[in-house]
């Protein structure tokens, strides 16, 4: 893999990250009275941190089609290895 590919799929990783934090936290602003920051534990303590990180995720499916589109698929690669991982560590968590 060259260096190009790596560093888009490094990109894509990150920019699916924050995509789904951004989505977690303006569902949050909007539809509750909780912050994800101040309140995390909170959240994390009565379960509902999975289905909020599955919320969030819909900014990153957002996010995946963007990419596709723009045949930019090394950066769409990355943004489905963040849903992959952040699924797991939500499951850990």
């Amino acid at each position: 893999m060259t260096k190009e590919k790596a560093l888009n799929i490094f990109l894509g990783f990150l920019s699916g990250i924050v995509a789904t934090i951004i989505g977690t936290e303006v569902y949050l602003l909007l539809f509750t009275n909780y912050e994800l920051i101040g309140d995390f534990e909170f959240i994390r303590s009565i379960g509902l941190i999975g289905r909020l990180t599955a919320i969030g995720s819909l900014f990153n499916l957002l996010l995946f089609t963007y990419f596709i589109n723009r045949k930019l698929d090394f950066l769409a690669i990355g943004c489905i290895l963040a849903v992959i991982i952040l699924t797991i560590v939500t499951q850990l968590v």
